[in-house]
C-alpha cells in the first residue's frame, strides 16, 4: 500500500523519468535477440496502444514522427505482422537510374582515370549533372552487382 501512495505522489516529470529508464532497459534487452529497429517498433506499438502521444514516443524510442504515424495506421488496419518487417527508406531516387547500363558501357569503352572525368562524361553525353559522390555510389553499386 505504501508503494502505491509513493507512486501516486510522484510528479509527472518523475514518472516520465522512470518510464524512460524502464523503456530503455526493455529496449536494450530486446536488442539482444532482435534488431534494434524492430525492438523500437515493438516498444512504440506498445506505447501507441497505451495512448502515449506521438511526440513522447519519438522522444522515448527515437522513432521518427512519420514512422510512428505509419505504425499507428498499420495497427489500426490490424496489420500486426508488419511490425516485424524492416523496410528501406523513402529517399530520393537516383538521377542515373534509367541510364546506368549505358554509363557503365561508356566507362568500359573509354579511358577515364578519375571520378571527375566520369562525372564530366555523364554531363556531356547524357546531359545529367552528377556529383563525384554519385559517380562513386554508381561504381560501388555496379561492382557489387557483378
Amino acid at each position: 500500500m505504501d508503494k502505491k501512495k509513493q507512486y501516486r505522489s510522484l510528479t509527472n516529470n518523475e514518472r516520465q523519468y522512470i518510464s524512460l529508464k524502464v523503456i530503455k532497459a526493455i529496449s536494450s534487452y530486446l536488442q539482444l535477440f532482435i534488431s534494434p529497429i524492430i525492438a523500437r517498433r515493438i516498444i512504440s506499438a506498445i506505447l501507441i496502444i497505451a495512448g502515449v502521444r506521438n511526440a513522447s514516443i519519438t522522444e522515448l524510442t527515437g522513432l521518427s514522427e512519420r514512422g510512428i504515424s505509419d505504425l499507428k495506421n498499420q495497427l489500426m488496419n490490424e496489420n500486426v505482422d508488419s511490425l516485424f518487417e524492416v523496410k528501406s527508406g523513402r529517399g530520393r531516387k537516383s538521377k542515373l537510374k534509367d541510364v546506368e547500363s549505358r554509363i557503365i558501357e561508356e566507362i568500359e569503352k573509354g579511358n577515364y582515370q578519375t571520378l571527375q572525368q566520369i562525372a564530366d562524361m555523364i554531363q556531356e553525353k547524357f546531359e545529367i549533372h552528377v556529383s563525384i559522390m554519385a559517380v562513386s555510389r554508381l561504381l560501388k553499386k555496379t561492382k557489387s552487382e557483378s
